[in-house]
């Protein structure tokens, strides 16, 4: 035996030549290189987008006043740009007013906006569900919010002044006059007159002639509404309402002796709905 070390033999004499087993790691290297790069692509990219919130969800507003709301605009994605704004499902005569509008969002960003709604005093008195969007280009985000509308009522007096005496087949006019004793102006609607009695002379008691509610006949106010009375009294004839549109009393022309109404008095009542101006 020989005593010498047993010497390896090189890799081109054991027939695997040297080109093909570099070439080998260089193959099993790649594909994990490769998968990596594979895996950072395939992460999906936010989508752009606005999101809208409305604060408070709900508010209470007298007829003829104003409620306010805060709106939040946030981008999403990385959008970036101006962002415009409306409103709709308000009820009738209220209107929307922004401050500011359009706003214009960082990457990111937010970014508050003011809406003033202002009704009307004639706005319906209710609970409205009214939506905001906001609106940047093709992107629209939407946020709801309850305005609850108060019908708001004033006081004020009403008399009446009969133009003339009364007589079988007679019509007289009423001048009626609106007392308000608020600090602002109100509008009247609703006026109506009705006769609550009628008071015989003591003769007429005496000699048990009759007279009573009907002998006569009312007619209602005809003009338009509202009337706008501001602070003080005002009558119908100051507001320009023409005399054949006023409320009238008319002594009807009977077959029946009618003396028991001469020098009678007749008590009316006075109402009407008034609302803040």
């Amino acid at each position: 035996m020989d005593p010498r070390p047993e010497r390896t033999a090189p890799l081109h004499r054991l027939g695997i030549p040297l080109r093909a087993l570099l070439l080998a790691l260089v193959v099993a290297v790649v594909p994990v290189a490769a998968l990596a790069a594979s895996g950072g692509q395939s992460q999906a990219k936010a989508t752009k987008g606005i999101t809208v919130t409305l604060s408070p969800s709900s508010r209470t507003v007298d007829q003829g006043q104003t409620a306010t709301y805060t709106i939040s605009a946030t981008s999403t994605g990385g959008f970036a740009g101006p962002v415009t704004f409306g409103v709709a499902g308000l009820p009738s005569g209220a209107t929307a007013a922004w401050s500011p509008s359009p706003v214009v969002l960082a990457s990111g960003g937010t970014a508050q906006v003011t809406v003033t709604i202002t009704t009307a005093p004639g706005t319906p008195a209710g609970k409205s569900d009214f939506t905001v969007k906001g609106t940047a280009g093709t992107l629209q985000a939407t946020a709801q919010a309850q305005l609850h509308v108060l019908e708001v009522k004033r006081t004020f007096d009403v008399t009446g002044t009969v133009s003339g005496m009364l007589a079988p087949g007679v019509s007289r006019s009423v001048d009626l006059l609106i007392t308000n004793s608020n600090t602002k102006g109100i509008a009247v609607t609703n006026l109506t007159v009705s006769m609550t009695q009628v008071v015989r002379t003591p003769a007429a008691v005496a000699a048990n002639l009759p007279c009573t509610t009907a002998d006569y006949k009312l007619t209602q106010y005809s003009g338009t509404y509202p009337l706008t009375v501001e602070p003080g009294a005002r009558s119908l004839s100051s507001l320009g309402v023409p005399e054949q549109k006023r409320p009238h009393i008319t002594m009807l022309d009977t077959s029946r002796n009618q003396d028991g109404c001469k020098g009678a008095t007749l008590l009316l009542t006075f109402t009407g709905t008034g609302q803040a101006n």
